[in-house]
């Protein structure tokens, strides 16, 4: 089964050529860099660029898409600074059709970014934008055979659920030692008796 793809529609007269090396993943070798592109303005500069990076993955959960989310929209945001030349932070201005899009503080800069999967493996994709780019950013789509995300497993729904109700899980946990402390007692072999001659 082939990898998803971000459909990217480049402003009339961009080409797409751009000369922005892709982003490197050698610190992350769980993840795999399945599409780069760029394109170039009317004036030569490369100002759009988008990928889709990948994993493999068996269990998922709310806590986890935030997390990769956070990691997409950093990775977006340093893309669209390498064209930029400068930083550019960014924030959250909406989410719709599987995506969010972004802005840098300075509005010059855009991203959208997608959480995608398909079988065993979670895709995140997304298009930076370090200048003007019409609508490159509002009409960027994933296409491919996607699916919902694995179900989380016994584990991760065990360690989710202590993390969002702590004093419960601390309950448990007490509850536990205190009934196997109890058991550890009661099982314990028995005292010796006295010798008596």
């Amino acid at each position: 089964m082939s990898s998803p793809e971000v459909f990217v529609s480049v402003p009339p007269g961009f080409t797409r050529d751009g000369d922005l090396a892709p982003i490197d993943l050698s610190q992350t070798p769980q993840l795999t860099l399945e599409q780069w592109g760029s394109a170039r303005d009317l004036a030569g500069k490369t100002t759009i660029a988008w990928a889709c990076i990948g994993t493999d993955v068996s269990t998922w959960n709310a806590d986890v898409s935030e997390l990769a989310n956070q990691k997409l929209v950093e990775i977006a945001s340093g893309t669209a600074a390498r064209m930029h030349g400068s930083a550019t932070p960014m924030h959250l201005v909406r989410s719709h059709d599987g995506g969010s899009t972004y802005v840098s503080d300075e509005g010059d800069a855009a991203a959208r970014t997608f959480l995608v999967f398909t079988d065993a493996r979670a895709h995140g994709c997304f298009v930076s934008c370090s200048s003007a780019c019409g609508s490159a950013i509002d009409d960027a789509k994933v296409v491919g055979e996607l699916r919902e995300p694995p179900p989380a497993g016994a584990g991760l729904r065990t360690l989710s659920y202590a993390v969002h109700h702590p004093r419960v899980a601390a309950g448990a946990l007490l509850a536990t030692i205190a009934l196997a402390a109890a058991l550890a007692i009661v099982k314990r072999p028995g005292k010796s008796k006295p010798f008596r001659a």
